[in-house]
């Protein structure tokens, strides 16, 4: 691919800035990296870096409210995030709201503390330490990464504590202590700028000039380039958590970012574990049948790094056994260099990702917070265009070399079983007024083409040529709402099962094909329709189309994988006991839908139904559902449709099924649960889950875009009503959204989060109200219904950026038999929402009376307070059956 072109050049305040120009789409992404994170932090003091990401969003001197209102009234994403070494924040915005975007950025990073006060801070600190209960505290495993994190970096090393921080610590922060961690390293100085996308260069430097120029610098921040970890013994550690399956984790100190190991590290990894045919999978979990999962990998930051293998155990299985098996590939691979296959297998995965980010503007993992990465870790932005050859470069014997080098060294043995109850310038800039938009780009989606094949299969394709990468789809309409009543979890196993052998291939050589490409191949199962999807680069397309040909119409249901198949999802379904958040997904339905409906039982079904299956069962299954006539290939990418056409011809052959296919019946699901609170126990939970909602109309229904923007007031985005409410006002909650599960049949008006354990009756209250205020004492404004119109309007362009973003907008054509010219007139539908509409579309579908609550927490402490409520209480198990 063409080298990724960007102009670079330091403020007289020492603001790094870098821009990159991208016309195809009229979005552009604004990025800002700050060199500090919690390795900056001081033992007692930690949490400071993360805390100032949330903070940084809270409002500056000249606009004292929240970052994300005016950012999002555009339609644009933002987000922020913090490491142990650096806090980004980023904007994809339409390119003509450039102005908007600097002028913020640029007050945050001059005047924040002038509008900081007690009690946005206290706010913001709770909504933190949900935050840590949420990622951690509440979660599988969760605690584990915090204990690995500690033990393997003993103090005085930075690394040694969490970014999130402790409790303590946050407990203790002080306004002054956060002015003077802001002063420090929020300064133009400690800071990198990219800007990427449809932009003049000329405007966009006068911009940058205008806002940041005459921001003071900030003094010298002291620098550790590297500091290795401080570990003077192996160390082995044993803890428990209310999980089901036994994990060990191995960890290593290796090397820090750009370390000229570094590269033949992340090689060794991805060779060990990285796909269905490496070899940690290979021997621990499909040939032993040893553990559930295992994965490698190497965690280079900025002044130290670590080499990881995490393996969980399979039911009945011991962590010692799976330790020396993994010690002996370890030794295996020392001692032997891997093949120049399993070595290529690897690059192939390396090149695929980093061509993937390539196509990404903006975001996380696009282009700007790439050239941001490279020019802070490595001082030169254009590391980004020659970075990956240390990693495509590196040969079986430096493999070998960096396993006997580091995996020998010291390292910390960390187990975790089951609970035994369980087995400046001059320039003078005024400031105080939002910057308007400049001229708006037009943006006209492009047309995708579709055709018939000879074979019989649909075919939707739209050709983007810009970077060579073909992101391609299977759609099949049939999905688990086409279980028998017995059989729940039917469609999801049948489909798991494509992947594990045809007539010509066995489950190893359908991973080895697509793995050796570089890619992965995806597949799941929908209430409606089952996808089987992959990414490849463009010169590999052909043999991706005819493995995913060989899947579909020659599969043989090979009985051992089906009984290896059948353990291990017997097992995960025994594991969704651990995971508050499995719980609340799977009972909600059952509970909204009824757990006889087709559309109530959980997708993956249940124990007893999946045990009962057998191989028969899967072959019926498919040769009644998966008629090659009624699905429909569909392709965004580097690629013509007649060229899809002559492969479509080539490798799908007609006539695959004597059988006459079924068409989908959809009927209107129902539920005999009345609206009131069902509750789930999940003792020692560290909060409480909250899942509310019912059923709504259909996909097709003339309300859907109506409806979709009042869910937007509602609780669609960061600024919507609910989550105002419940996290930025009451800090009851890392984030509390609203959604709806768009159906051919009735769809699900939902809304959930997770909030402290000892606020769960004063949350639902706070839900309650919002609902009921939507439709009566606060009906939506004129304000709301414009800024979520317009921010709606303005994200669609964002939906073309890449092929992956492609692909699901051209996925939603097929699901819901849309005319291809749909989003043509997309924009236009929109704009011809009236505020009158909206506010009646609300009035007719949202209902507080009908919301059914479902909590997943602990009873002992929750119980007594949703009993004030007087709403009627059911208490349900894990499965939703009612106690």
């Amino acid at each position: 691919m063409e080298p990724i072109k960007f102009d670079k050049f330091t403020l007289t305040n020492g603001l790094d800035v870098i821009l990159h120009q991208d016309r195809s789409l009229p979005l552009t992404s604004v990025n800002v990296w700050y060199h500090v994170g919690s390795k900056d932090e001081k033992p007692g003091k930690t949490g400071y870096a993360h805390l100032f990401e949330h903070l940084m969003f809270e409002g500056s001197k000249h606009h004292n409210k929240s970052h994300f209102e005016p950012l999002q009234k555009i339609g644009a994403s933002l987000n922020g995030s913090t490491t142990p070494d650096r806090t980004n924040y980023w904007e994809d915005i339409p390119s003509n709201y450039l102005d908007l975007a600097l002028w913020l950025e640029s007050d945050r990073m001059g005047f924040l503390l002038d509008a900081l006060d007690q009690q946005s801070f206290d706010i913001q600190r709770d909504v933190v330490k949900n935050e840590r209960r949420q990622s951690y505290e509440n979660r599988p495993y969760g605690m584990a990464s915090i204990k690995l994190q500690e033990s393997l970096y003993p103090l005085p090393h930075p690394y040694h504590w969490p970014t999130i921080g402790f409790h303590e610590d946050l407990n203790a922060a002080t306004i002054q202590d956060a002015t003077d961690f802001f002063n420090l390293f929020y300064t133009p100085s400690n800071a990198s700028l990219a800007i990427a996308g449809d932009f003049d260069i000329d405007v966009a430097k006068e911009l940058i000039d205008r806002y940041f120029s005459n921001l003071p610098p900030g003094q010298s921040v002291p620098r550790i380039t590297a500091m290795p970890s401080p570990l003077v013994s192996n160390a082995k550690i044993t803890m428990y958590d209310n999980v089901l399956l036994p994990r060990l984790i191995l960890a290593w100190p290796t090397v820090h970012r750009f370390h000229p190991d570094e590269a033949s590290l992340s090689l060794l990894a991805a060779i060990m574990s990285d796909g269905k045919s490496s070899r940690l999978h290979k021997s621990l979990v499909y040939d032993m049948k040893m553990a559930q999962s295992v994965f490698a990998y190497q965690s280079s930051s900025e002044i130290s790094g670590d080499f990881n293998l995490i393996a969980t155990a399979a039911e009945a299985r011991e962590l010692g056994d799976i330790e020396k098996v993994l010690m002996e590939e370890i030794d295996r691979i020392q001692n032997h260099p891997p093949s120049q296959y399993e070595l290529d297998r690897a690059k192939n995965q390396l090149e695929w990702r980093h061509v993937r980010q390539m196509a990404l503007l903006g975001g996380f993992g696009g282009r700007a917070n790439r050239l941001n990465s490279f020019n802070v870790f490595g001082g030169d932005p254009n590391l980004i265009n020659t970075d990956i050859n240390r990693f495509l470069n590196v040969s079986s014997s430096e493999v070998s070399t960096v396993a006997q080098k580091y995996l020998n060294n010291l390292s910390i043995n960390l187990s975790v079983f089951p609970e035994p109850s369980r087995s400046s310038s001059n320039i003078v800039v005024d400031r105080s007024s939002q910057p308007g938009p400049s001229d708006e780009s037009i943006f006209s989606p492009p047309l995708p083409q579709k055709q018939i094949s000879p074979s019989g299969i649909n075919i939707l394709v739209l050709e983007k040529p810009e970077i060579p990468i073909i992101s391609t789809a299977l759609l099949i309409p049939r999905g688990s709402s086409s279980d028998p009543n017995d059989k729940p979890g039917l469609s999801s196993f049948t489909t798991a099962m494509l992947q594990e052998g045809t007539l010509s291939r066995s489950s190893q050589d359908i991973a080895e094909a697509f793995e050796s490409m570089g890619t992965h191949l995806n597949s799941s199962t929908g209430r409606e329709n089952t996808l089987i999807s992959v990414e490849s680069l463009t010169k590999h397309f052909p043999t991706v189309l005819e493995l995913l040909a060989d899947l579909v119409q020659n599969p043989s249901f090979p009985s051992g994988e089906f009984d290896r198949l059948k353990t291990e999802r017997l097992t995960s379904l025994r594991r969704i006991k651990d995971d508050p958040h499995a719980i609340a997904m799977r009972v909600s339905h059952s509970i909204i839908y009824g757990k006889s409906s087709p559309y109530g039982h959980p997708i993956s079904g249940f124990e007893n139904t999946i045990n009962n299956m057998t191989r028969e069962d899967l072959i019926d299954h498919f040769g009644d559902n998966f008629a090659l006539e009624n699905m429909t290939l569909i392709i965004a990418g580097d690629i013509s449709v007649d060229k899809v056409n002559v492969l479509a011809e080539k490798y799908f052959s007609s006539g695959q099924s004597d059988k006459t296919y079924l068409p989908t019946t959809i009927s209107p699901p129902g539920s005999s649960a009345v609206p009131a609170i069902y509750l789930v126990n999940k003792p020692g939970a560290a909060q409480s889950i909250i899942r509310t909602g019912y059923l709504g109309v259909p996909r097709g229904h003339k309300d859907y875009l109506a409806l979709n923007l009042v869910n937007h007031i509602l609780g669609g985005q960061f600024t919507a009503r609910l989550n105002m409410n419940l996290r930025q006002d009451k800090g009851y909650s890392y984030g509390y959204n609203s959604w709806i599960e768009w159906m051919n049949a009735s769809s699900v008006l939902m809304s959930g989060g997770s909030v402290e354990t000892g606020v769960t009756k004063e949350a639902i209250q706070e839900v309650i109200r919002e609902y009921t205020d939507l439709v009566n004492d606060r009906i939506i404004t004129k304000e709301e219904f414009d800024s979520s119109k317009t921010a709606i309007i303005r994200q669609f362009p964002s939906a073309f950026q890449t092929t992956s973003s492609i692909l699901d907008q051209l996925i939603r054509l097929a699901q819901f038999d849309l005319p291809v010219d749909y989003y043509q007139s997309y924009v236009d539908n929109i704009n011809a929402l009236t505020l009158d509409i909206i506010q009646t579309v609300a009035r007719t579908h949202v209902d507080s009376g009908r919301l059914i609550i479902l909590v997943v927490g602990d009873a002992a402490i929750i119980k007594p307070g949703l009993e004030k409520l007087d709403m009627g209480i059911h208490e349900l198990d894990v499965e939703g059956n009612y106690i």
